[in-house]
């Protein structure tokens, strides 16, 4: 009678060791000492930039860059879904090229 119940609790101590394992939090990974590999972060620059485009109703900002004169230029996506080039010049007004 009593091999039943031993098995019954290595079976249950197996179980909650298992459990244990699994909500362990893992191991973190070396950071990339040059950086994140997909996006860098960007500069607050650009962040302004991205979001005075999207506060002008442009969605998926993509390939923003600066030019020697001050503005920035990207490709995003208008209120009709379409892709089309945006600058954004120095004094914050925005224009689309068509």
């Amino acid at each position: 009678m009593n091999r039943p119940l031993i098995a019954l609790v290595l079976v249950l101590a197996a179980a909650a060791a298992t459990q244990a394992e699994a909500r362990a939090p893992l191991t973190p990974l070396a950071a990339d000492p040059l950086g994140p590999r997909s996006n860098p972060t960007p500069t607050v620059g650009e962040a302004v930039a991205r979001t005075q485009i999207e506060k002008s109703g442009y969605t998926s900002v993509r390939g923003l860059s600066r030019t020697a004169d001050g503005a920035w230029r990207a490709v995003a996506r208008n209120a009709s879904n379409a892709p089309v080039a945006v600058a954004l010049d120095a004094q914050g007004h925005d224009t689309e090229a068509r």
